[in-house]
């Protein structure tokens, strides 16, 4: 595995930790979760994308960029990161949004975008294939123009950006001792590139654990194609000699709710979980989702025993500003 001859540029702080969460594990019926904290990599308030861009960020200096382009759904973590990445390293950042007619707002993720002065365009309903057309078409005008733009599609989600999770597994691996390497990892899956990534190490170095994505955007299959076709990229750009299929990923689709970006009942109630019994704040389109799964598998008693249990929370908490609403009525605090 050659994965420390990919330039990388430092973004996150790493390593991030990894928590017990004995309340929240003793209300859901677990003997043991830890919490791994991606949500702690402090890049413009942290998440998981940080991962993803010190690998692109880095290909985009190589290429000399001057201005970074993405793509997102209005309360992306992904293009606020971006955004934040481009800023750092001292490029400008344009945001091509889509999503419900009405939902753009002065606040969550987007407050952020406007303080890092992102360009943003918002394209309501905007499908991910209609943001990428756009996003590609102003590159063709901004090269014409004389700039050299670096477009990072939908979240990160290509083989380079997926070796950031590869170094993740050798990072958790290094934290885990004993019969914890036994684990099974939940996480969310909206891009499929995270749990490409996770797969590849696992694989390389962590062999003992699973692997669990639940999804907070599509039907699985289709998620599973692109976990494939990522996973397949990365080992072949690391020299790892690996080959993946879609089935090798276990996504459960189940926990969605009404449509990707839209909180849904389990996954606020989640989110109140989360927080009441660990003070872990989650969000309601993201983590909320991913959590409610786990919970959801956890009281069901499908989880087989023997393995320690994981929740790589992947970030997301300027999201939950955005979705006030869903926690409460107005005037739910008392006045003294």
């Amino acid at each position: 595995m050659n994965l420390d001859s990919i330039p990388r540029v430092s973004l996150a702080t790493l390593p991030t930790p990894l928590h017990e969460a004995p309340r929240l594990a003793a209300e859901i019926g677990l003997p043991r979760l830890l919490v791994k904290r991606d949500d702690n990599t402090g890049l413009a308030l942290g998440g998981n994308k940080a991962r993803k861009l010190e690998y692109l960020m880095a290909d985009a200096l190589v290429k000399r960029a001057d201005v970074v382009l993405t793509v997102g759904g209005p309360q992306s973590n992904h293009a606020r990161m971006t955004a934040a990445a481009a800023r750092k390293l001292g490029m400008d950042a344009i945001l091509f949004l889509g999503g419900p007619p009405g939902v753009v707002g002065f606040n969550g993720n987007l407050l952020l975008d406007a303080l890092l002065d992102a360009d943003v365009r918002y394209i309501p309903d905007g499908t991910v294939k209609q943001l990428e057309t756009a996003m590609n078409e102003e590159a063709n005008r901004l090269t014409a123009r004389g700039h050299t733009p670096y477009c990072v599609p939908v979240g990160g989600s290509v083989p380079l950006g997926a070796l950031g999770y590869v170094a993740a597994v050798r990072e958790l691996a290094g934290q885990l001792t004993g019969q914890d390497k036994r684990c099974r990892i939940f996480t969310a899956v909206g891009s499929a590139g995270t749990i490409a990534g996770l797969e590849l190490g696992r694989r390389l170095l962590l062999a003992e654990a699973e692997i669990v994505g639940i999804s907070v955007s599509r039907k699985r299959k289709p998620l599973q194609k692109v976990a494939a076709s990522v996973a397949n990229g990365s080992s072949e750009l690391i020299g790892a000699g690996m080959s993946f299929q879609p089935d090798d990923f276990t996504i459960i689709d189940g926990y969605v709710g009404g449509r990707y970006g839209v909180p849904s009942a389990a996954g606020n109630e989640a989110v109140l979980l989360a927080a009441t019994t660990e003070a872990l704040i989650l969000d309601p389109v993201y983590t909320g989702k991913a959590m409610a799964g786990l919970i959801d598998l956890a009281r069901s008693g499908l989880l087989t025993p023997g393995l320690t249990n994981i929740f790589l929370h992947t970030g997301g908490a300027p999201a939950l500003f955005a979705f006030a609403d869903h926690f409460g009525p107005p005037g739910r605090f008392a006045v003294t």
